[in-house]
């Protein structure tokens, strides 16, 4: 599988509507910032708002306040959700050459598999972590006690710090068995958030250290977006290069053909008079 011409089929997919891509996949983030200001301002209000002029609430104003600014945080949750299957959903159809409409129990199983997504992650990282947790607190008993010499301290820390890179790495790599959920969700219309984790997995199975390996090629860009110029470009290349990841491995056939060159930008050829 060559990633350059994977690469290349994206930026084919960014002519001319890269402004569009890059305000679709722009829309989760700015999304997500709003939400935050405003939780934070609804935060400060029902800090500051005394609801003694609600006779049966008032002895209960902890708790409600509690209850509101809980619920306020999963609305926003369910509204950034949204917004983010929305930009994906778009580069899915531009991908494939095809409009989908999402149905509501497409976006309830995006929310569901999100959910448990989340869990996984940290069950996933409780695992691999472990091993350098351990060795973390007999290093931390050991500089906290005394008792041990400089050698043991220095092999506890060169261990932690081993095992923490060891774990980090396979973390990441068993998380991308989930990355095409959402690939899943778009294809088929009836199956539940379970079905589209083990779906995923299946998908990709094959493919998972070369899509770790992928994702992080693109390391380079995203550390050129620090220059903030750069991610007018970076932020919709990157989520179209995934699609075109996803389409290579679901669909070989359609690949590029190895006698096309691989090239960083792509120009359209002009037509001949």
């Amino acid at each position: 599988m060559k990633y350059s011409y994977i690469k290349l089929n994206a930026q084919r997919k960014l002519l001319q509507n890269h402004f569009t891509c890059f305000c679709v996949s722009a829309l989760p983030y700015v999304i997500s910032v709003l939400l935050i200001v405003l939780n934070y301002y609804l935060y400060i209000f029902l800090k500051n708002i005394d609801f003694d002029f609600i006779p049966f609430i008032s002895s209960y104003d902890v708790y409600v306040k509690a209850s509101l600014f809980t619920l306020s945080v999963c609305v926003s949750f369910v509204l950034w959700k949204i917004s983010q299957i929305y930009s994906h959903k778009y580069f899915f159809s531009q991908m494939n050459k095809k409009y989908i409409k999402l149905h509501f129990r497409q976006y309830i199983t995006a929310i569901t598999v999100s959910i448990l997504k989340f869990f996984l992650s940290v069950a996933w990282s409780s695992f691999y972590l472990l091993p350098c947790a351990i060795t973390t607190a007999t290093l931390y008993y050991a500089i906290h006690s005394g008792n041990y010499t400089f050698s043991v301290m220095l092999t506890l820390f060169v261990a932690s710090a081993i095992l923490f890179i060891i774990g980090i790495s396979f973390i990441y790599v068993t998380l991308k068995r989930y990355s095409m959920c959402n690939f899943v969700i778009f294809t088929e219309t009836n199956i539940d958030a379970i079905k589209v984790i083990e779906k995923s997995i299946i998908l990709i199975e094959n493919n998972m250290v070369r899509f770790a390996f992928y994702n992080l090629s693109f390391v380079g860009w995203i550390l050129s977006c620090v220059l903030v110029i750069p991610v007018f470009y970076v932020l919709p290349y990157i989520k179209m290069a995934k699609y075109s990841f996803y389409r290579a491995i679901t669909k070989p056939q359609e690949r590029e053909t190895e006698t096309q060159k691989p090239i960083i930008f792509y120009f359209p050829q002009k037509e001949k008079a």
